[in-house]
């Protein structure tokens, strides 16, 4: 068998299936890692969610290929949602590349894997793209192979469900990952209490809409799901991802709040404020709604943890709409803001909509609204000098000798991360108090202790 890198382009989600791949690549006999040096062959998930990534993947591969001239690599396979999305048209421009590997050959990729790495004489489209993603092979893989962690990180992704029914205009997840579809309570639990036992204390709950869980098999609500998932022993904190703001009821709210385990984060993709755009986007909500939301949250723990998401530049918007949002940013107390420029998406309804913007003005719009996030970042950072917050371990800076490590306002790999100072020798995976002493930016320094 042979040694086997995985690399991994995109979201979270992307980072579970990569996980469940190298489960099966590994059961298959594979020595699977994620260090491209000295892999003889190279598996690459990508993300084909917008222009900005499918340029990521070629990229990618393009580097790649230069290993594979030198005679430093075998064998290069694409899988993932780009697969999915354009497999022929990758076939006919990145010849470099051996496979091309859709969800529904997933369960066969040790096999895909092996042919590439012995000759390379193996068919080069596997599976059928073009079909939704089929959550069953995620499921199968599970109970066949446990997820293929790599490194040891106290954290775990854990999916809830797969695909979205919500039919925003701009958004291209429907057409490759398909209907919403909630993986089962059961299900869920299981591998939950499988990470823990392997060392895991915080996890991140993801899905394409997270908000969503159950309705589809009438199971209960997420708070249901949540309330289950608190009683498993080992974990301490559990972090919702992926939360559409229509869905962020009351209910949800206090059962965020009133938990010992699931933290004080809300990840909102608000996408817009105006009203019109939203409309345009096929999305709920408006400034007054979002205002009395984020009031809420804040009122009830200041130290919450609130992350939300921006799009400028959508067909029709205006620049008092852009303006709109900018001032909405500086007006709140957010922790995390992105901002990014409308895609348009070949096969989404907003795509063949009337006024797109220039790609000029919608850069200057991101990038005003950007500026505004920083400062709001960095004033929301330095108001939290002070105080005192928990802090998950993870590891130590040998070059400054400071530990790092994340509170309940930053989740994992997309947000910031605290360094500090700690006099006693601590372990990856210990929870410390540690009291805020300075701001760096959107990122915070303290000291335990």
């Amino acid at each position: 068998m042979s040694r086997v890198a995985l690399v991994t382009l995109g979201c979270p989600k992307n980072a579970i299936d990569s996980e469940g791949l190298g489960g099966l690549l590994s059961a298959g006999g594979h020595d699977v890692g994620e260090d491209v040096e000295g892999a003889e062959v190279v598996v690459v998930n990508t993300c084909g969610f917008i222009d900005p990534a499918r340029r990521e993947t070629v990229e990618e591969v393009l580097d790649l290929a230069d290993l594979k001239r030198a005679g430093e690599l075998k064998g290069l396979v694409l899988t993932g949602c780009l697969v999915a999305r354009s497999a022929d048209e990758l076939a006919d421009s990145l010849p470099e590349v051996d496979a091309f590997v859709d969800f529904a050959a997933y369960p066969r990729i040790s096999e895909i894997v092996e042919g590439v790495a012995a000759d390379g004489s193996v068919e080069r489209i596997h599976g059928d793209p073009g079909t939704r993603f089929d959550p069953a092979w995620w499921d199968a893989a599970i109970a066949a192979s446990p997820r293929l962690r790599f490194g040891r990180a106290p954290w775990a992704y854990l999916k809830i469900a797969e695909g979205c029914d919500r039919g925003c205009t701009f958004c291209a997840i429907p057409l490759m990952r398909g209907k919403f579809r909630s993986r089962s309570m059961e299900t869920v639990v299981t591998e939950a209490r499988h990470l823990a036992a392997t060392g895991v204390s915080e996890l991140s709950l993801v899905s394409q809409d997270s908000v969503m869980w159950g309705r589809d098999t009438n199971e209960g609500a997420l708070v249901d799901l949540l309330r289950e998932l608190e009683t498993v022993d080992g974990i301490r904190r559990i972090r919702l991802m992926y939360l559409h703001p229509q869905g962020v009821t009351e209910e949800l709210i206090e059962a965020i709040l009133g938990s010992d385990k699931v933290v004080s984060y809300f990840d909102l993709s608000l996408q817009h404020v105006a009203p019109a755009v939203l409309r345009g986007m096929g999305r709920w909500g408006g400034r007054e709604r979002f205002d009395r939301m984020i009031d809420r949250i804040r009122s009830a723990d200041p130290l919450a943890g609130i992350r939300t998401t921006f799009i400028l530049g959508f067909p029709g918007e205006t620049d008092e709409d852009a303006v709109e949002v900018e001032k909405f940013v500086s007006d709140h107390e957010m922790d995390w803001i992105g901002t990014f420029t409308y895609s348009a998406e070949v096969g989404t309804r907003s795509h063949d909509m009337d006024g797109h913007v220039p790609a000029a003005v919608a850069r200057e719009r991101a990038e005003s609204v950007s500026m505004a996030a920083e400062r709001t970042m960095e004033r929301r950072a330095r108001s939290l000098i002070g105080s005192e917050v928990e802090v998950l371990v993870e590891r130590l800076d040998l070059d400054t000798n400071d530990w790092i490590g994340r509170s309940k306002r930053e989740a994992p790999e997309i947000d910031g991360e605290i360094r500090f100072a700690a006099s006693d020798h601590l372990h990856v995976g210990d929870y410390v108090a540690v009291t805020i002493t300075d701001a760096e930016g959107a990122d915070l320094h303290g000291a335990a202790g």
